[in-house]
């Protein structure tokens, strides 16, 4: 296949690259042999590069006289192609009764592969170098080149079972290691910025703060959060339990009331909840906002923006090299004050994990918290 040039190698021959070396603050060379794939290093002077590229490309090219080496490099018309294979994963991720959120990211990652490797590239060509090379311009955003890596693999695995692969070729390349530079949230800090919250003409902050920490569910599902159950609701509150459908994996949990962490309650937060204005929803909007009116539900968006006013205003302090805590750090801390207080199967429980290995993810404290050795 003719690989995806990035911006910088735009200018040069077929199958020359280029990459700048920071160390020694040189600019080198490399050609890759396009019926072998090896790579070799032309040097760092531009002109030499270009032209001994030029010269290999016309010995190789004029060297190939069967069919069957010449479809190596020009792939016959009648195969699938990356159009193809990438339509049909679409309708295959549509159909596996995900979140709308989770799908609409998804599509988003599917249909940047699709414009990286050509939708009329035929899907057979691709080989590991040429893949590795696409993920390479992602090496400055470890978090992007993870998620691209896990939608490949995706889409490598439904050709797979469409007949028109053999081989996931992601699958071959190695994992990337994250380092997450997130902060997780401590109680004490929880408690600063919930003062800060109770101060706020938003109130529905510090709201929504205790119902993620009694309920340790996500902030999509929080904002679902409702004081009866409709035809189409996800998270309602009866008489002696608060009902989820989880807005991700679709996981069903029954939260009794009297069940809570540090003082509150998923009862007495349910309460608190209730106010003067006439409403539907737990966390609600509690006076005119924008186009917004007293009632009106909040957006997952907005909780994790007002959360980080909160924080601000709350001079919370992180460690070097390490951003502040989000929202969804409730979570993780609601987690492992459960998983303390009750057991790891409880922890596992109330978070809606199917694996033991997700929730001890948000267990790891990341190094923010001292281990109390404790005797007898």
């Amino acid at each position: 296949m003719s690989r995806p040039r990035k911006q910088g190698n735009f200018n040069l021959p077929d199958n020359l690259y280029r990459k700048y070396d920071k160390r020694t603050e040189k600019t080198y060379y490399t050609y890759r042999n396009p019926q072998s794939g090896k790579l070799h290093g032309l040097g760092i002077s531009h002109e030499e590069a270009v032209n001994d590229a030029r010269a290999l490309n016309a010995a190789i090219y004029t060297s190939i006289r069967s069919a069957a080496l010449a479809a190596i490099i020009t792939p016959q018309s009648d195969g699938v192609t990356v159009e193809k294979v990438i339509t049909r994963h679409l309708e295959l991720v549509g159909k596996r009764g995900l979140a709308q959120n989770t799908i609409r990211n998804k599509t988003g990652h599917i249909n940047m592969w699709q414009k990286l490797l050509g939708k009329e590239t035929i899907f057979s060509s691709i080989k590991v170098r040429d893949f590795v090379e696409i993920l390479n311009s992602y090496e400055d955003r470890p978090g992007s080149l993870l998620v691209m890596r896990s939608a490949a693999i995706d889409i490598w695995k439904d050709a797979i079972q469409e007949g028109w692969a053999d081989d996931n070729i992601p699958l071959k390349t190695r994992n990337p290691t994250i380092k997450v530079k997130r902060s997780r949230l401590s109680i004490t800090d929880f408690q600063k910025i919930h003062s800060v919250a109770l101060k706020l003409k938003n109130k529905w902050l510090a709201r929504a703060m205790e119902l993620a920490l009694v309920t340790a569910q996500r902030r999509e599902d929080i904002t679902c959060f409702e004081f009866k159950q409709g035809k189409k609701s996800t998270g309602w509150a009866e008489p002696d339990a608060l009902c989820i459908i989880q807005q991700k994996t679709k996981t069903k949990i029954r939260i009794p009331n009297y069940v809570g962490v540090n003082g509150w309650t998923v009862g007495s937060v349910i309460k608190s909840c209730r106010d003067t204005i006439l409403t539907r929803w737990l966390v609600h909007q509690n006076r005119h906002h924008g186009v917004s009116k007293p009632g009106d539900p909040l957006s997952g968006d907005s909780l994790a923006q007002m959360f980080k006013k909160a924080v601000v205003l709350a001079e919370i302090k992180v460690e070097a090299g390490k951003t502040p805590p989000t929202f969804h750090e409730i979570r993780s801390l609601a987690i492992r004050l459960y998983t303390e207080q009750y057991g790891l199967d409880f922890g596992q429980a109330i978070a809606g994990h199917k694996n033991a290995a997700v929730t001890s993810l948000y267990r790891d404290v990341r190094g923010s918290e001292w281990i109390q050795v404790k005797a007898g």
